[in-house]
């Protein structure tokens, strides 16, 4: 499976923290060390020494929030692990697409192959759920049993697909036949799946669904070239980074 990501914005993302971080222990630092060589005004040292523990304090945080795991980049690196061994090189996985539409919410990867186009969406829940048709449910482990999910997958995915869906018309690509697949890339997600209304991927049954997805072939390669640069078009000019080609192979 060939995998395209924004990798200058994925590097934005983890230089941002770091730089507010060294900003503002910066100023905290200098706010601290001016409040002891100046005037000796009472008001003026108050002024200077509360904005200098501000500013360490903020910096200390955002620090904090640069040493800690990125969680959606941990989550995508967890999506492409668990696709690419049960994929092939005719399968093209762009990586969170920052596409000129609204309310996209959590489109984590448009997926383009033979088997046509997934719009994927992650979770990483813990526990164990239960997904009958568009109905999510959870198990307590407790006397209340299985109790309706909070959030619903299904729905988001639903509202991905018609975004995604109406962007196609209006690039003027042919009816796609595109289909939500909700991944769940982590082994502390349990889902029991009866009958559900959408296609779902976990650490289970990622190469079962991969053998169902690529059995009848929906579209060419040409057309697979031509959605995935259209893709990267729409892109780049919305997003101003530029796209990495990072090629993984199953075994």
């Amino acid at each position: 499976m060939r995998v395209i990501r924004p990798e200058a914005l994925l590097v934005e993302q983890r230089r941002r923290p770091r730089r507010v971080a060294a900003a503002m222990i910066a100023v905290g630092v200098v706010s601290l060390v001016l409040a002891f060589i100046g005037p000796p005004s009472p008001i003026r040292i108050a002024l200077l020494t509360v904005t200098g523990a501000i500013g360490i304090g903020i910096g200390a945080r955002w620090l904090n929030q640069a040493l800690q795991p990125n969680l959606p980049l941990l989550r995508i690196g967890a999506m492409i692990e668990l696709l690419s061994p049960t994929l092939g090189d005719d399968y093209t996985l762009i990586v969170q697409p920052p596409l000129p539409v609204r309310d996209l919410g959590r489109l984590d990867g448009i997926l383009v192959g033979p088997g046509g186009v997934r719009v994927l969406t992650v979770r990483e829940w813990h526990g164990r759920y239960r997904a009958r048709a568009k109905t999510w449910e959870y198990d307590t482990h407790s006397r209340h049993g299985w109790i309706p999910c909070r959030t619903n997958p299904s729905t988001d995915a639903a509202a991905l697909v018609f975004g995604v869906h109406r962007w196609t018309d209006e690039q003027g690509l042919p009816d796609l036949g595109i289909k939500p697949a909700i991944v769940f890339p982590f082994a502390h997600s349990h889902v029991v799946l009866e009958e559900p209304g959408d296609e779902i991927v976990t650490t289970d049954n990622a190469p079962w669904w991969a053998n169902a997805y690529g059995r009848v072939m929906r579209i060419n390669e040409a057309t697979s070239a031509r959605i995935v640069q259209t893709l990267l078009d729409a892109a780049e000019p919305s997003a101003d980074v530029g796209f990495s080609w990072l090629v993984d192979r199953g075994p």
